[in-house]
């Protein structure tokens, strides 16, 4: 057992914790989920419909986060995606505000479900935070997924996922699709744990 009697040991022990820090940061690495297992469920998937997800700063990242769930769970047979062209077609229709912070009201979900006939409606939001840390640029992935009962408009349940990506300065800014891919697939894992 060390003991820290002396000032001088007490400031020795903070300057190894300090560099130890700063030198974690160094070696930070992107958080990286890989796909989930291609198991695929019996039976017939039920049906549902997502909707356009709210995303603050990056489009290219929010739009591709979104085709990858999509992609993940119907490939899995967790769930059959109604045509995204009809999903948005209606949602214009009605005019509601998809980006509104909370999510729609229990009644617009209901509404959007049964013009679009589907069983549930997913809704969420996508947003990138870019950030400078001692490592380098720092890019945090954040996707909040919940799924609403289509005939009641209720929500059943959500899903959150943070993903982050650093690089040093030397080296290129992560791709779009090596992020949005990596989100993508810690909320299908989660999803996975879900029956509907």
């Amino acid at each position: 057992m060390i003991l820290l009697s002396t000032p001088k040991t007490w400031m020795k022990c903070a300057v190894l914790l300090c560099a130890g820090l700063f030198l974690a940061g160094c070696f930070a690495t992107a958080t990286r989920h890989a796909p989930p297992p291609m198991e695929k469920r019996q039976g017939t998937a039920p049906t549902a419909a997502l909707l356009p997800f709210e995303n603050t700063n990056d489009p290219e990242i929010a739009g591709l986060v979104t085709e990858k769930i999509k992609n993940c769970l119907e490939e899995r047979n967790v769930l059959t995606f109604a045509g995204q062209q009809k999903v948005n077609q209606v949602v214009d229709a009605t005019g509601y505000d998809m980006g509104t912070m909370f999510g729609l009201k229990k009644d617009q979900y209901k509404n959007l479900g049964n013009k679009l006939g589907v069983d549930y409606t997913l809704h969420g939001t996508v947003s990138v935070r870019k950030s400078l840390t001692f490592s380098g640029w720092r890019k945090d992935v954040d996707v909040h997924l919940y799924i609403n009962d289509a005939k009641t408009g209720q929500k059943i349940d959500s899903w959150r996922s943070m993903t982050d990506f650093t690089w040093t300065k030397g080296e290129d800014s992560v791709n779009a699709e090596t992020m949005a891919e990596s989100a993508a697939n810690h909320i299908c894992a989660k999803m996975l744990d879900r029956s509907y």
